[in-house]
C-alpha cells in the first residue's frame, strides 16, 4: 500500500463475528447477525473459525425494517424510525405472521411479513398515528420473535457457551432485551456478548478489530489479489 502497511481481505459481517466486547469469549460461540444485508447465525469454534448455520432466504431483518418504514412514510434508515415508533403502540394488535419460525433449519426469511404488512395497510380506510404505532410494534415483534427462537433453538442444539449479537439491528432494544430475557431463562449458563449500541452501526470499527485479529494470525492479502467482491464468503 501507499503507507507500506498489510492488507487483509474479508466478507464485511465478518468483522461482527469478531469484534464483540473486550472480554474474553468462551468458545462455541454463536453469533446473530442482524443488518441490513445479513441476517445470519454463525457458529465459532475459535477465532477465524466460522461456520453459517442459517440465513435468509430473501430479505434481511434490516431490510424488511427499511421497506416497511417506506411503506409507512417513515424515512430512511427505517429501522430506528420503526423502533422509534414501535414504543407507543401495541405489539399483539395484529397478528402478523412468524415466517420460518418452526421449520426445523435456522433458515429466515421476511419478504412474506414485509408483504403482510403491505397487504394489512391497504385494508386500512386511513391510517392515524396508533394505528402506525400499532403496525410497527407488532411487526417488530414478529421479527424479534423469530430471530429468538431460531437462537435459542440454534444455542441448545450447538451446545454453545457464548451468544453475541451483531449487526446495525443489534441496536434494536427489543430484540437486545428478549434475546437476553430468553437466554436466561431457558440457558442460564450460557454468556451473553452485546456490543455497545455506539458500535453497531460503525463500520471501521469492526472491520479495525476483525484486522487485528487476522494480523495476529499472520493473515494477509496482497494487495494486488485484493477485489471489491459483494458476494465474498464469510
Amino acid at each position: 500500500t501507499a503507507y507500506g502497511l498489510p492488507l487483509t481481505a474479508y466478507r464485511s459481517s465478518k468483522r461482527t463475528a469478531v469484534s464483540g466486547e473486550r472480554l474474553a469469549i468462551r468458545f462455541p460461540v454463536l453469533v446473530l447477525i442482524v443488518s441490513g444485508g445479513h441476517t445470519e447465525l454463525v457458529l465459532m469454534r475459535r477465532h477465524l473459525d466460522y461456520t453459517i448455520i442459517g440465513a435468509t432466504r430473501d430479505d434481511a431483518a434490516g431490510e424488511a425494517f427499511d421497506k416497511v418504514a417506506k411503506l409507512l412514510g417513515l424515512g430512511y434508515p427505517g429501522g430506528p424510525a420503526v423502533s422509534r415508533l414501535a414504543t407507543h403502540g401495541n405489539s399483539r394488535a395484529i397478528n402478523f405472521p412468524r415466517p420460518m419460525i418452526d421449520s426445523s433449519d435456522f433458515d429466515f426469511s421476511f419478504a412474506g411479513l414485509k408483504t403482510a404488512v403491505l397487504y394489512h395497510l391497504r385494508q386500512l380506510p386511513a391510517t392515524s398515528y396508533q394505528l402506525q404505532a400499532n403496525v410497527c410494534a407488532s411487526f417488530e415483534q414478529a421479527v424479534v420473535d423469530v430471530l429468538v427462537a431460531k437462537t435459542i433453538r440454534a444455542a441448545k442444539q450447538y451446545k454453545v457457551r457464548t451468544v453475541l449479537l451483531g449487526g446495525g439491528v443489534a441496536a434494536n432494544q427489543a430484540l437486545r432485551q428478549q434475546l437476553g430475557t430468553a437466554l436466561k431463562n431457558q440457558l442460564p449458563s450460557t454468556f451473553y456478548l452485546l456490543p455497545s449500541t455506539t458500535y453497531t452501526t460503525d463500520n471501521a470499527a469492526m472491520i479495525a478489530a476483525a484486522g487485528a485479529f487476522h494480523a495476529r494470525a499472520n493473515d494477509f492479502t496482497p494487495w494486488q489479489q485484493i477485489e471489491a467482491d459483494p458476494n465474498l464468503s464469510l
